[in-house]
């Protein structure tokens, strides 16, 4: 088989995996990019009352941890402390972990722009090649992927329904080699200020933001395919 025969398989697959994968991503640093976020979850877990920090102390920590992710030559401490909050707020494991998730979000962060670079490469190449018959293509695959990312969220969903207790230690199992992970409710700040419930609402919001996201690029991609008189039909590949 010829390297040109596969050439439009690889691009239609590319183009409908980097769907999900971009919509998840940005549905993911929608909150970890968000201190008003983090702020909501506190109050409505009231973690105002059950710590000693008021919900007007926790919100330069808050602003520090965004900082913290989005600037990897920064410490959580100088973080914290440049924003008006105690260096001390976290201990060492604390800080350690944050680093940890901080490498992950970052991590992520760049599978996401791979994904979306990778994809405009491939529609581009398809536009060069065929000119505006690309469009019928390219809104073909972007639906089927919107369609793919409903399912991902469908089974991620009906797993946090059955147990997302599980869900979330086989996350943290997968995503760290250490045991930083593992802190103390009774005294470390990581886990009374975003305690458990915080992860599993974040988790729902991440989900909905998501399906909203994939129904308006399906929706779209659908549109576009009847305006340009093929429809979703045709087949994916080539």
């Amino acid at each position: 088989m010829r390297v040109s025969s596969l050439a439009w398989p690889v691009a239609s697959a590319v183009l409908v995996a980097s769907v999900p994968i971009v919509l998840i991503v940005s549905s993911l640093n929608a909150l970890f990019y968000d201190p008003e976020y983090y702020a909501q979850g506190e109050a409505r877990w009231a973690v105002g009352r059950t710590t000693e920090y008021s919900l007007d102390a926790l919100r330069p920590i808050n602003r520090a941890i965004v900082e913290f992710f989005r600037t990897p030559a920064v410490s959580l401490p100088t973080a914290l402390q440049d924003e008006g909050a105690p260096r001390d707020v976290f201990n060492v494991r604390e800080v350690g972990h944050m680093n940890d998730v901080r490498d992950l979000v970052r991590g992520i962060d760049r599978l996401q722009n791979f994904a979306a670079t990778l994809a405009i490469t491939a529609v581009l190449a398809r536009f060069v090649r065929f000119g505006s018959g690309a469009w019928r293509w390219t809104a073909t695959r972007l639906g089927v992927g919107a369609a793919l990312t409903l399912g991902v969220v469908a089974v991620f969903g009906a797993l946090t329904l059955v147990d997302f207790e599980q869900l979330f230690l086989t996350f943290h199992l997968v995503s760290f080699d250490n045991d930083l992970w593992e802190l103390d409710p009774r005294k470390d700040n990581l886990i009374r200020f975003f305690p458990f419930e915080f992860w599993y609402d974040a988790t729902v919001t991440v989900a909905i933001r998501t399906v909203l996201s994939a129904v308006a690029v399906g929706a779209a991609a659908v549109l576009a395919g009847r305006w340009l008189k093929g429809g979703i039909g045709e087949h994916v590949f080539p």
